[in-house]
């Protein structure tokens, strides 16, 4: 049983810029990086630039929205896209982006099989992305999370 689903949409790009894809896409990030920011406190840069947005940042947003329904954290990244946002991603891609839509399935147990509601990957279709799904087990990863579904 899924205990927890967390929702990544990350973008990265070895040029450009995390503003551009801002400006594009009209959403605003929860973190975001450009090509030679400091990383951290040492020396070391970043040498791409880091678009992300979390569901685990808007846990309260997404189950007012959704409910205990755990894949209404990847329906509530997508609610906030704009409607051509699958245009929006292929243009990013060809000018060098790597986008990802990471999930990442938690659970109690050891299960490796999953079911994704059709709803759900029409949707994400429907944006332009593929869903990448990390089966996370809590009995072989040491994890501490306070918003169990």
């Amino acid at each position: 049983m899924i205990k927890n689903i967390q929702v990544e949409l990350n973008i990265y790009g070895q040029q450009g810029s995390s503003v551009h894809v801002t400006q594009l896409l009209g959403v605003t990030p929860d973190e975001q990086y450009e090509i030679g920011d400091l990383r951290g406190d040492g020396p070391r840069v970043f040498d791409v630039s880091i678009w992300n947005l979390f569901s685990n940042r808007h846990v309260d947003a997404i189950r007012a929205e959704h409910g205990q329904d755990p894949w209404g954290r990847v329906q509530w990244i997508l609610l906030l896209l704009p409607q051509n946002s699958a245009t929006l991603f292929t243009k990013l891609r060809l000018e060098g982006y790597l986008i990802t839509l990471a999930v990442s399935l938690i659970t109690d147990h050891e299960e490796t099989t999953f079911t994704v509601p059709a709803q759900v990957l029409q949707q994400v279709a429907a944006a332009g992305l593929d869903l990448e799904l990390t089966p996370r087990s809590t009995k072989h990863t040491q994890l501490s999370y306070h918003d169990v579904w």
